[in-house]
């Protein structure tokens, strides 16, 4: 009832805010007021609470990534917020329903197709950067009950991708996975690995990290200080011998041949995700993926089947998506120009400047140390209502 009532002023609103790119580059997106239009059929308005960030954003924004890209879009690829109107062909959801979207439309279920990359949302489709937006139905899937709207804004790109690089879960049980990072995609991963009995082994420049990263399941982290040969010696070193079956690949260049290749075991699978480090590579990549039988699959994300596959496996597992930095629309220009915001890293900077966004200034001032999503929070009351 709260929700409905906060919900029926914004209904009769004619305009709203909403983030445009126009060009390439930190400073080349730009806000706007934007007139409401009609529905069609089978689409849906949605009043955005929260919107996740991912490096695909960054890339897109600073021009290395497809900077072919017709402009001006709505960047952003993954959010969440409740329906404030269907068109008359939409009968499965229902005003004030909280729904999370899913990123590459078009895709339903089964195999990626090539005509599916014109799909994505956040570019070359409008995403989530505004006030509202409007998706066909095929885009959004409900959130769990008891999940925030700001958790349900963290998980289309990166729990997707970690849902399909583990691949069957159930095989996974009491055996070792290798996780090369600690980003989203490999965070996810190791809490998806952990509710099934998989023995997950972290990698990590971060020294500062390890105890968290143990108190999220990593039965070992190993501290990347050495070469690439140092991490597989010390992989083999406690897994017995016996390597990992599977592996997720967030680097590739060197460490893929040196690091990962040696750390595997017989019949081992690994998965290449997202933006490597490098796709180049020296040494020998064919004999040990010859000699030990091993699988390389290059993962993108995933359907919308394999995103409400995930979310049921969530919700039975009780597990929700961590959540690291909360970001204002006033904090983008500087996040798509470094990565992050503020002075030194420093969180309670961003709450100085724009306190809506309910930050503490007492935060921890090295943000290196943040472990999860991060998110521009557009509706702050509603970012942290609880789906019923």
């Amino acid at each position: 009832m709260l929700l409905e009532a906060r919900l029926r002023p914004l209904v009769s609103l004619r305009h709203f805010r909403q983030f445009r790119s126009d060009r390439v580059g930190p400073e080349g997106i730009k806000e706007y007021q934007v007139a409401r239009r009609d529905l069609a059929g089978d689409e849906v308005r949605v009043r955005v609470a929260a919107v996740g960030l991912n490096y695909r954003d960054r890339a897109l924004q600073g021009g290395s990534y497809l900077p072919q890209m017709p402009r001006p879009f709505v960047p952003l690829s993954e959010g969440s917020g409740v329906v404030l109107e269907t068109g008359r062909e939409v009968h499965d959801l229902r005003v004030g329903q909280p729904v999370l979207g899913h990123y590459t439309s078009d895709w339903i279920s089964g195999a990626f197709e090539e005509p599916y990359h014109a799909s994505k949302l956040g570019g070359p489709r409008d995403g989530w950067l505004a006030e509202e937006v409007i998706v066909p139905r095929r885009a959004l899937v409900a959130v769990p009950s008891g999940w925030r709207l700001e958790q349900a804004a963290a998980l289309a790109i990166s729990g997707v991708t970690a849902w399909k690089a583990l691949g069957d879960l159930d095989e996974l049980q009491g055996r070792y996975l290798l996780l090369a990072g600690t980003g989203n995609v490999s965070l996810q991963a190791l809490e998806l690995a952990t509710a099934a009995g998989a023995r997950p082994i972290v990698v990590t420049s971060r020294p500062a990290l390890a105890p968290r990263l143990r108190d999220l399941g990593a039965e070992a982290v190993i501290v990347r200080e050495g070469g690439a040969a140092d991490v597989a010696s010390q992989v083999m070193a406690v897994t017995e011998s016996e390597g990992v079956a599977r592996a997720i690949d967030v680097v590739g260049g060197q460490f893929l041949v040196d690091a990962i290749l040696p750390s595997m075991a017989t019949n081992g699978r690994i998965a290449l995700v997202g933006f490597l480090e490098s796709g180049r590579v020296e040494g020998d990549l064919v004999g040990p993926a010859i000699r030990k039988l091993l699988r390389l699959e290059g993962i993108s994300v995933g359907s919308r089947d394999d995103l409400e596959a995930l979310l049921r496996y969530m919700d039975h597992h009780g597990l929700k998506p961590a959540i690291g930095r909360r970001l204002s629309a006033d904090d983008l220009p500087e996040w798509f120009a470094y990565g992050a915001v503020g002075s030194g890293l420093c969180s309670g900077t961003i709450a100085d400047r724009h306190p809506s966004v309910g930050l503490s200034a007492t935060n921890p001032p090295d943000n290196d140390l943040e472990l999860g999503k991060t998110l521009v929070i557009m509706d702050q009351r509603l970012a942290e209502s609880t789906a019923e």
